[in-house]
């Protein structure tokens, strides 16, 4: 026989599956946007070393014209300064594929649990910060405005399961002190977000904290209900799903705030240590 759900039981239970879905899209926008990044540096590169060919092929002309053996010697700095010059552009490049490749991995983790269901799979809670991270990038405030600070415990534990969740968690977490700095950017005069994880017993404890206006205490608790925000053109179900879902895993997100710093902390129980 059919169980019948309560419309909030079965409102909520849609929503979340709804944010999962979300959470994957995010996924791959993210990849995207990395990749755009790692093909306009590509293009860039291309259309560099077409022209330092050119520019060598005169460079060594002028060469084999010096009349004396100084002029020889300035013509020839002159290239190695060029060719010095495209070498450290190579190396930007290098180091943008480099993080193409590493958010690829951690990505492919994240969307064979999707696909499989492996649940056992074992993952560092720092793979899934940077990756959050990493994924803001595309927000350019986000990108160039804010500064980032990552404290993470060197006696984290491995996770297992929950990927997923904790993505969406921390995805909403990061999205709102971003949202919150940029909305009171003539105010901040430096935007900073700051995020730390630590490890309390059985649990594993992450801040997400902005040092945006602050939450008025009557506040606190109202932000977590669904559709309640202050801004415009928001839902107001970020923090909901992220409590939701902190929640459903056994988990616990509170927010404290003053007036000059807000931060929302993540509590989720873990088992085993990181060996």
């Amino acid at each position: 026989m059919a169980t019948v759900l309560p419309d909030d039981k079965k409102w909520e239970e849609a929503f979340v599956l709804y944010g999962f879905d979300a959470a994957v899209g995010r996924l791959f926008r993210g990849i995207i946007h990395n990749l755009n990044g790692v093909g306009q540096a590509f293009m860039m590169q291309t259309e560099l070393l077409n022209m330092m060919f050119k520019q060598t092929d005169a460079a060594l002309a002028e060469i084999e014209r010096a009349e004396n053996p100084e002029e020889r010697r300035g013509k020839i700095a002159a290239l190695r300064k060029m060719l010095a010059g495209r070498a450290e552009l190579a190396k930007h490049l290098t180091d943008e594929v480099g993080v193409f490749q590493k958010i690829m991995q951690r990505t492919s983790l994240v969307t064979r649990e999707v696909g499989e269901q492996i649940l056992a799979d074992v993952y560092e809670l720092g793979s899934v910060i940077e990756l959050e991270l990493e994924f803001l990038n595309s927000d350019g405030f986000f990108k160039h405005k804010i500064g980032k600070t990552l404290g993470l415990a060197d006696n984290l534990p491995e996770l297992t399961g929950r990927r997923i969740e904790l993505h969406q968690i921390i995805g909403a977490l990061l999205e709102n002190a971003s949202q919150i700095l940029a909305e009171n950017s003539g105010e901040v005069a430096a935007p900073e977000i700051s995020i730390t994880a630590a490890v309390d017993q059985e649990e594993v404890v992450i801040e997400v904290c902005d040092n945006g206006p602050g939450i008025g205490a009557g506040e606190r608790e109202k932000i977590f209900a669904p559709f309640y925000t202050t801004r415009a053109g928001h839902l107001g179900m970020g923090l909901y799903l992220a409590r939701t879902l902190a929640e459903n895993a056994g988990g616990k997100l509170t927010c404290e705030s003053l007036p000059g710093r807000s931060c929302f902390i993540l509590r989720m129980p873990v088992k085993g240590d990181k060996g």
